[in-house]
């Protein structure tokens, strides 16, 4: 009886070591295992959300555009009056009259006047308009004499025009020219009551002659 208790308790002891002993290495494999899962776990491709950072600050700015509004530049509406006054005034100041222009005719035998109207503010611009009238050759059927001449400066003081001209070779006539010329001028500024002298001058000097055929006077008068 005690024999067979002691077998019991021997092959007891014994199926309690060798299970005890056949746990160890299922132990330390598991733990291999695991260790492998989480080494292959670490090693896998983690999905980033770079792109989408990526995209989120690819965005248009739409908060910017409406800070960055164009302003609209007004122009102040006193100044635009002022400029409207202005040219309205010009216009109203400008004075206008008809005259009395000389030219020859297609022979340049004698002298031809022509009416004219010019436009001026003030005495010197009335005359720098009637040598302008002197130098048109628009009529087919007359001649100017001062076409080719050109105005550089023209004064109004106490009664005298002075006219300081500048004159090229193609511009000189001959004798009968040159006198007709001379009486074109003095024709078409004379009538103007307040013009009592003229003096004539070839780029600022006091010549003796125009173009070398008729003297000259310094200044010439009525």
């Amino acid at each position: 009886m005690y024999k067979k208790i002691g077998c019991v308790l021997v092959l007891s002891l014994l199926m309690i070591i060798g299970v005890g002993c056949g746990q160890k290495p299922l132990s330390d494999g598991g733990t291999q295992i695991v260790g492998n899962e989480a080494s292959n776990t670490n090693n896998q491709e983690v999905p980033t959300t770079e792109k989408g950072t990526s995209s989120e600050n690819n965005k248009p700015a739409t908060n910017l555009s409406s800070d960055s509004k164009e302003v609209p530049v007004n122009v102040p509406v006193e100044d635009a009056h002022k400029e409207d006054t202005t040219l309205s005034q010009d216009k109203d100041t400008k004075q206008s009259t008809k005259i009395q222009v000389y030219y020859t005719d297609t022979d340049a035998t004698l002298l031809q006047k022509s009416e004219y109207e010019i436009h001026f503010a003030n005495d010197t611009e009335k005359y720098q308009s009637a040598f302008k009238a002197l130098q048109d050759d628009s009529n087919p059927d007359l001649i100017s004499l001062w076409s080719k001449i050109t105005l550089k400066t023209l004064s109004f003081n106490s009664g005298k025009v002075t006219l300081d001209i500048h004159m090229p070779d193609e511009a000189r006539l001959g004798a009968g020219g040159e006198q007709f010329a001379l009486d074109a001028l003095k024709n078409t500024l004379f009538q103007f009551e307040e013009v009592k002298s003229i003096e004539l001058l070839v780029d600022g000097a006091a010549v003796e002659s125009l173009m070398g055929h008729a003297d000259l006077e310094h200044p010439m008068v009525r």
